[in-house]
């Protein structure tokens, strides 16, 4: 058995019991309504869809590094159980989509895919499950939100947040990410044939290194794929103090951190509140006054529900 295999493996097991009594902890002051069998299936799959795949990367690398063809096998399995893992999460956490045939939210998504000169297929209401999730999504042709961001967010606010997954939609950012993500770690696993020809220290080094980068990578992909995302929204909606209202709701209501450290970000998909707020302000020509103003509002709404965003 691989050595790092030995001191990772206590490590998974320590990771998942954390996410067992964080969840278990997390339904008590989120209101979600968790029974042990879907705290069991949440952790199961939350495992299975990024810790499991991780290591079987690991040992992927190690085994191509020994030049063996297992390692082929190891990295492709890991792709196919992330990729199944994903889609059984969220089914665990209770995503159920429903189309949407009528109302504002169907009328408004239309208009403003027509604006932009998308075709758009369909729009869907994600139920916010067991949790009290606040989210929009989109996939190839389609627009979503839980039902939490459509009672929630209304007008203007709104119209940013359908032009912002619109954006992704016309950029094509799913595609471009699964295209970057898999060309970084084909580049990784053809890294790794050059590990028997290393030091001990240096084999230790690219070893992280293979495994942090892609992860690195694809965060920062999708960092910037918001940033475009949102000035495109902004383009087209010409609201840009609503936009930065939305963004402060949105990262209130959905528990993300809206201050992060340059490290952190690291390893984080959604960029900091600040960093998108200052974005959108140069992108529609709001002064510092006005941002500060809205900073202002932000914390004495936070204050006023004893909680700092």
């Amino acid at each position: 058995m691989p050595g790092w295999f030995i001191l990772i493996f206590p490590l998974t097991v320590g990771i998942v019991a954390d996410r067992l009594v964080t969840s278990w902890i997390g339904r008590k002051f989120d209101s979600r309504h968790w029974t042990a069998a879907d705290l069991f299936g949440f952790t199961l799959w939350k495992t299975l869809s990024s810790t499991v795949p991780l290591l079987m990367f690991a040992a992927g690398v190690d085994a191509i590094g020994d030049l063996s063809v297992a390692g082929i096998f190891w990295i492709v399995s890991a792709a196919i159980l992330a990729l199944f893992a994903r889609i059984r999460l969220r089914a665990a956490e209770g995503f159920k989509p429903r189309p949407v045939k009528s109302g504002e939210l169907f009328k408004q998504s239309f208009a403003m895919a027509q604006r932009m000169g998308i075709p758009l297929k369909g729009i869907f209401v994600v139920p916010a499950g067991r949790g009290q999730l606040m989210n929009a999504f989109s996939l190839p042709g389609h627009i979503g939100m839980t039902d939490i961001c459509v009672h929630r967010i209304k007008g203007a606010q709104r119209d940013f947040f359908i032009g912002h997954e619109l954006a992704h939609n016309q950029l094509r950012h799913g595609w471009k990410k699964l295209r970057i993500v898999a060309g970084t770690y084909l580049i990784m696993a053809a890294l790794s044939f050059f590990l028997p020809h290393l030091t001990v220290v240096w084999q230790v080094l690219l070893r992280f290194g293979l495994i942090l980068i892609p992860l690195m990578v694809s965060n920062a992909v999708a960092r910037r794929f918001e940033f475009a995302a949102d000035r495109a929204a902004v383009e087209v909606t010409e609201e840009p103090e609503a936009a930065i209202r939305a963004l402060g709701a949105l990262y209130y209501f959905s528990g993300v951190p809206a201050r992060l450290g340059s490290f952190q970000e690291l390893f984080l998909t959604p960029p900091s509140l600040g960093k998108r707020i200052n974005a959108i302000a140069r992108v529609g020509n709001v002064s510092v006054e006005k941002v500060n103003k809205i900073r202002r509002q932000f914390d004495e709404e936070a204050e006023r529900l004893a909680v700092r965003i």
